[in-house]
């Protein structure tokens, strides 16, 4: 048990290419940044906070394009905000339909 090497959870990480994180996206980022190198958000505030995140406005994974209009630079505070809130959506939103599913099932 002592020489196993723990796994994480989800297995192995894929590479960023394989996420959706390619060369279109460095350029983009790359970009983003020489152009708005402070966070979006702070600056809402009247903070300037360096922005370290290319953040997609609309999700990868809700079909979010890879254009320079769907980004946003964003600091690691509200990166990590940002996407905890997503990740709570859209853990809602399956169990509503896992709740929807075995309801419709009993009519």
């Amino acid at each position: 048990m002592g020489d196993e090497i723990k796994r994480h959870r989800w297995g192995k990480p894929k590479p960023p290419e394989k996420r959706g994180y390619g060369k279109a996206h460095r350029k983009i980022r790359k970009q983003l940044f020489a152009d708005e190198p402070y966070c979006r958000e702070c600056a809402k505030h009247g903070k300037q906070t360096k922005a370290t995140h290319a953040d997609h406005i609309i999700p990868l994974c809700l079909n979010g394009p890879t254009v320079r209009s769907n980004y946003q630079p964003l600091c690691v505070v509200h990166s990590r905000s940002k996407s905890g809130r997503e990740g709570a959506m859209m853990r809602m939103a399956k169990k509503r339909a896992r709740q929807n599913m075995r309801g419709a099932g009993n009519e």
